[in-house]
């Protein structure tokens, strides 16, 4: 495989206390304290982020320099061969007793969005990062996201108040930062506002690393990515650049576990998925579209696949994948098997011993080959393997959690998964066939991705509704669990009572918008909509109460949004009646006259706009005496036709309109026609503006 376009030289250096990644022979500093692996360096766009933060006591000598690139012959056996040795490494001190035990830390990642005061994605993360200057924050894929990265806090009583302080204090310093830059944080799932111009590869990061991965992943797929979604809404579309998986943004929880457990809790983990994401869902929007309670899981998976559709046989595994099977072992089997199931396709320059000679001669290895295979995958609860203070560690990281909308919603959602965690029941252990079919914990979790609580879901054999089972099962089990590692009930209920609060009112993130979205479109335009929700968002995202409490936005703060109709897109109409060219005219006239039309688009059937029909040509067309019972549009439309795009100026619109004499411009984006705007439409606006 050969990259075009690109020649900057990528290394990694892992030095005492920190990781520098060269460009070109420029060196930086991308990563200080938190709580993630060195790998995260490298597969930003695979991970939904770009740099990690490594553990703040990470320690160790200076191991040489990694050059990081797309995968030749020789370099894939030589890559090959130390990802071997670094499983074999792996096992081998899991039976010597090497991985730390009898120690619990929890950690988190948290992913946000920047907004402009017009509540639109704000493309100032880079310009907010270089005035940090605080190592807990990194950049993300988009210029419109950024990540803070929690110190791990060892469990014990007060470790979710620790953690709650410490992310209000960090969302703040980065509020008052964002605030310099016109620009404001505001937690969510999938940004409400969102459209899709601003998913442009130009609005990546400024970052070499990020046009290498685009690069590799659209060689491998060789064709565009295709997005399909269907909810109540549906998304269907092509997409020619990775950064849609930048919408994603998400509250990543990690917990330390035990190398001798590590395969019971991490089935546990997967147990856990769907019933833990029920009441968590907070993505039901994308790009204007009602999809899933969770989008963010079919957005994620389809984003960055990079399978080809063959034999249904084949089963061919996605990179972005829930799993398939029980753990029965260890750690090490989750990585034997990704070997097995998916191809390396980045590799790296390992210029040091194996890591079996190391680990022979009473070294440590950082098993950096491993870390790379396996941050090029995707697991929503993800093995991963550390070194803290020279002692290796395991954790379990849940990655299906979203972000927002409060705070306090977000430490609900991790006290309730780390109590759970917890908990496990001790029958389950090794016999987790005897008591659960993996395809209904699988189907489990899909179905709280797509429904949220509305579901029932199947707990040990039974089915349960969701919202009961987190009412009656689960919020008991996950408190006991958080007894365990001393955080009293005095603690760990204002957190649980958030959870139980949602499943008795039955409102969820998810709920909360899709119930404001359909109440607030029967007076206002879906984009009004959309930014109301996103300004109450704001109002109540970082010290507000949890989202059970939330009311529908009141309609009057629309007029406080500055620029809300700037664009085009804000008022265009979307639901299109078109026609062919080879229709009959009499029916393209009796659907302008059914409709109250003056125009029509004339589309090619690939979606393309090829001329525009009016009332007045058809009527020239009769009155010329050319016209007769089978004539077409083809006979009377105009081809040679103004358009505009969705990022046009209302203000140029209506310019537009009024030089070339004409009541209504077709909305055009690549040459396929997204919308069409009337004066009529700009004329209803300014009279609702007036009034206001």
């Amino acid at each position: 495989m050969v990259l075009h376009e690109t020649s900057e030289t990528i290394t990694i250096a892992i030095l005492e206390t920190s990781i520098h990644v060269s460009i070109d022979g420029s060196r930086r500093e991308v990563i200080g304290p938190g709580f993630c692996d060195p790998i995260k360096i490298f597969m930003p766009a695979l991970l939904g982020g770009t740099t990690r933060n490594a553990n703040k006591t990470f320690q160790g000598p200076r191991m040489g320099e990694q050059q990081i690139s797309p995968l030749t012959s020789q370099a894939k056996r030589d890559f090959l061969r130390h990802l071997l040795a670094d499983i074999n490494a792996l096992e081998q001190m899991i039976h010597d007793g090497l991985i730390e035990s009898g120690r619990t830390r929890i950690g988190a990642e948290q992913e946000c969005c920047l907004i402009r005061s017009n509540l639109r994605p704000a493309m100032t993360g880079p310009k907010i990062l270089s005035v940090i200057d605080d190592a807990h924050f990194t950049s993300e894929l988009a210029q419109w996201n950024i990540e803070i990265n929690l110190d791990p806090q060892d469990a014990g009583k007060s470790c979710l108040d620790q953690m709650t302080t410490q992310l209000r204090e960090l969302l703040d310093h980065a509020q008052r930062k964002a605030a310099e830059y016109d620009s404001k944080i505001v937690l969510t799932g999938i940004l409400p506002t969102i459209r899709r111009s601003e998913l442009d590869f130009k609005y990546m990061t400024p970052n070499p690393r990020y046009r290498i991965i685009d690069q590799i992943l659209k060689e491998l797929r060789g064709e565009d990515f295709t997005l399909y979604i269907e909810g109540v809404d549906e998304v269907n579309m092509r997409h020619d650049s990775i950064l849609f998986e930048a919408c994603n943004t998400s509250f990543q929880v990690h917990l330390q576990v035990d190398p001798a457990e590590f395969a019971d809790m991490y089935n546990w983990a997967q147990v856990l998925a769907g019933p833990v994401l029920a009441p968590c869902v907070n993505s039901p929007i994308l790009l204007g579209k009602e999809l899933w309670s969770e989008t963010r899981i079919a957005l994620f998976r389809q984003s960055i696949d990079i399978r080809h559709a063959g034999n249904y046989i084949s089963d061919q595994q996605p990179r972005v994948a829930f799993g398939y099977d029980w753990l029965k072992h260890s750690a090490a089997e989750i990585f034997k098997r990704d070997l097995a199931t998916y191809e390396a396709i980045i590799g790296s320059t390992i210029d040091e011993e194996d890591s079996m000679g190391l680990l022979q001669r009473g070294q440590i290895p950082r098993l950096r080959a491993m870390n790379l295979h396996n941050g090029t995958l995707y697991k929503w609860n993800r093995a991963c393997y550390g070194v803290s203070e020279g002692i290796p560690h395991l954790r379990i990281e849940n990655r299906y959690i979203p972000a927002g909308p409060t705070i306090q919603d977000e430490m609900a959602n991790a006290a309730f998964w780390v109590g759970l965690m917890l908990a496990m029941p001790d029958e389950c252990r090794g016999q987790w066939d005897r008591h659960f079919y993996f395809q209904e914990v699988r189907s489990n979790f899909l179905k709280a991705a797509r429904n949220g609580l509305s579901n029932e879901l199947v707990w040990f054999g039974k089915a349960t509704d969701a919202a009961k089972l987190v009412l009656d099962k689960l919020l008991p089990l996950a408190e006991q669990g958080l007894q365990k590692i001393g955080v009293e009930p005095t603690n760990s209920r204002p957190y649980l009572r958030t959870i139980e609060n949602r499943a008795r009112s039955r409102q969820t993130g998810a709920d909360w918008i899709i119930q404001s979205l359909r109440r607030l479109r029967r007076e206002l335009t879906l984009d009004e909509c959309l930014l109301l929700i996103t300004q109450q968002m704001v109002d109540y995202g970082l010290h507000g109460v949890s989202v059970d409490e939330w009311k529908t936005p009141c309609q009057s703060k629309l007029f406080d949004i500055p620029d809300r109709y700037q664009r085009v897109e804000s008022i265009m109409v979307t639901r299109l009646v078109t026609v062919h060219e080879e229709d009959l005219l009499d029916f393209a006239n009796t659907l302008m006259i059914w409709n109250e039309f003056h125009h029509l688009p004339v589309v090619s059937h690939q979606g393309r706009l090829i001329g525009l029909i009016s009332a007045k040509d058809i009527e020239a067309h009769r009155n010329s005496g050319l016209a007769h019972e089978n004539s077409i549009v083809g006979d009377c439309m105009t081809e040679d036709i103004v358009t505009i795009t969705p990022e046009t100026s209302l203000e140029k619109a209506e310019k537009v309109m009024q030089i070339n004499e004409v009541g209504s411009l077709p909305v055009v984006r690549e040459k396929q026609l997204v919308g069409i705007i009337t004066a009529n439409d700009v004329q209803a606006l300014k009279r609702k503006l007036d009034r206001v």
